[in-house]
């Protein structure tokens, strides 16, 4: 679809791809019960890099979330998805991850450290510890969310949760983009308007489009036939990585890394496609190997690598 999308990034996203099945090659290599000792250096450059933007970047679209080397852009903050797992697969402070997701909170950038944050999922289901703690922090959170909405959310962002909730009472402004994502996948009925002749993405209705709501202009020019051959491609992949996690339940670190992985692809594939469709709230989250953007496909398929190491 990016040829359709977006042509001119098409060659960049190849590129992107070319990279990334490299590093799933060297990924390979690195099996997790065999770099225990590595996981604090992991934890170190994940930090570093997430810092980065903060302190060299300029401010993109009210967030300083990338880095900038001639040409090509990087977010570390998807980059640094796998060595963060293997280190939360090592250690035994895993609480150390906050650290890197309040950082990139700072850049501010909440999807993509709501997104990073997943990546501890299956230490807090194993370890019983973290499990009591969780709930007691859900619980806390329930309790102090008309306080984190009114004083630690930024104004953008409550306006995210408002256009989420009524979309229409704004359908210019803040719940524009909602709107025209579910226009575009309507409009696309069983097979779709045709390759490079919706309206909503093609006649620019649709932001973002090659990015956060690609999901929405890909259902519109190729339909309901389409999406759900997608979303059974989804279902197969991250079925086989959880399958592929119980069965390495003998290699601790690996099991851990794999569940996180697992985890991180099913928690990013929801939110997209329920912010494209209207149940849950926009956030800046890419649809795993759908959305333009290098850093995300090359830090996937580096993950998935580390995963078939064994």
């Amino acid at each position: 679809m990016i040829s359709s999308l977006a042509p001119t990034l098409f060659w960049k996203q190849l590129l992107s791809w070319v990279v990334g099945i490299i590093l799933f090659f060297t990924g390979t290599q690195i099996n997790p019960k065999q770099n225990q000792s590595t996981g604090t250096f992991f934890f170190i450059v994940s930090c570093l890099l997430v810092l980065a933007p903060i302190i060299i970047s300029s401010f993109t679209r009210g967030s300083r979330r990338w880095l900038y080397i001639g040409p090509f852009s990087i977010q570390p903050s998807e980059i640094v998805k796998g060595p963060l797992m293997l280190f939360l697969s090592t250690t035994t402070v895993p609480l150390l991850h906050l650290i890197p997701v309040a950082i990139i909170m700072m850049q501010p950038d909440l999807g993509s450290a709501m997104s990073v944050f997943i990546l501890i999922t299956p230490l807090v289901l194993y370890n019983k510890k973290l499990l009591k703690l969780a709930i007691l922090s859900l619980i806390l959170l329930i309790f102090t969310a008309p306080l984190i909405y009114g004083v630690v959310l930024k104004p953008y962002q409550r306006d995210r949760i408002k256009s989420f909730l009524n979309p229409q009472s704004d359908p210019l402004g803040d719940g524009y983009n909602l709107i025209q994502a579910q226009i575009a996948i309507g409009s696309g009925g069983i097979l779709g308007k045709g390759y490079r002749k919706g309206t909503q993405g093609q006649l620019l209705y649709l932001p973002e489009k090659h990015t956060d709501f690609i999901f929405s202009a890909t259902a519109e020019e190729l339909g309901l036939l389409a999406v759900i051959i997608i979303l059974l491609a989804y279902f197969i992949i991250i079925d086989t990585l959880f399958k592929k996690a119980f069965n390495t339940t003998n290699n601790l670190a690996l099991f851990l890394f794999t569940l996180g992985i697992a985890f991180e692809i099913w928690a990013q594939t929801f939110i997209n496609i329920g912010m494209n469709i209207g149940i849950l709230p926009v956030t800046g989250i890419p649809l795993p190997f759908m959305s333009v953007g290098g850093s995300s496909i090359i830090a996937i398929l580096f993950s998935l690598g580390i995963i078939y190491s064994a």
